[in-house]
């Protein structure tokens, strides 16, 4: 929904304002275009209604033009909300969030970010790939030698070690 009027307050962090009797909240992308805005400016102000608040993605000053997320438009095509992943271009519903539902979920970063998208983790250190394939190994052969019968426990320790030596060269075969 788009209307026009002027200014009457604004929050001290710049997320919220008064237009009319009504009080509007900023999403992120539109709240630097509101610092540059004081009170009585006259504004047209786009939002969307949720429940009884108004969350605003535009807000333009005296009638002239300004985009909410002028640095996600730039990188992604034109969308019909004005929206767009910082890393796909995927069209998004709102400016409330930054990055579309697979991007977040993958972890991936704004390309030149930290190197690309990929993104690292703790499984990427050699030690740590070697650890998890010694506790693998030793629990399969745990698996394998819980179904016997044994004399003594170490005879049992044997066997299971002797599988667990196989199952990681199998393992680091692969």
């Amino acid at each position: 929904m788009e209307v026009k009027g002027k200014i009457v307050c604004k929050k001290s962090d710049n997320k919220a304002f008064k237009l009319g009797d009504d009080w509007y909240n900023c999403n992120d992308p539109v709240v630097p275009f509101l610092e540059k805005m004081a009170k009585g400016d006259d504004v047209t102000v786009t939002y969307e209604k949720k429940g009884v608040s108004r969350y605003v993605s535009k807000i333009t000053k005296g009638g002239a033009p300004a985009e909410s997320a002028p640095e996600a438009q730039a990188k992604a095509p034109k969308s019909s909300t004005g929206f767009a992943c910082e890393v796909c271009g995927a069209e998004l519903k709102d400016g409330k969030y930054k990055k579309c539902f697979k991007c977040n979920k993958s972890g991936a970063s704004k390309p030149g970010a930290s190197g690309g998208y990929a993104k690292k983790n703790s499984y990427d250190s050699p030690e740590k790939t070697a650890q998890i394939q010694r506790g693998n190994a030793l629990n399969a052969a745990a698996s394998v030698a819980s179904s016997q019968q044994y004399p003594d426990p170490e005879t049992a320790q044997q066997f299971t070690l002797i599988l667990a030596d196989a199952f990681l060269l199998w393992l680091r075969a692969e």
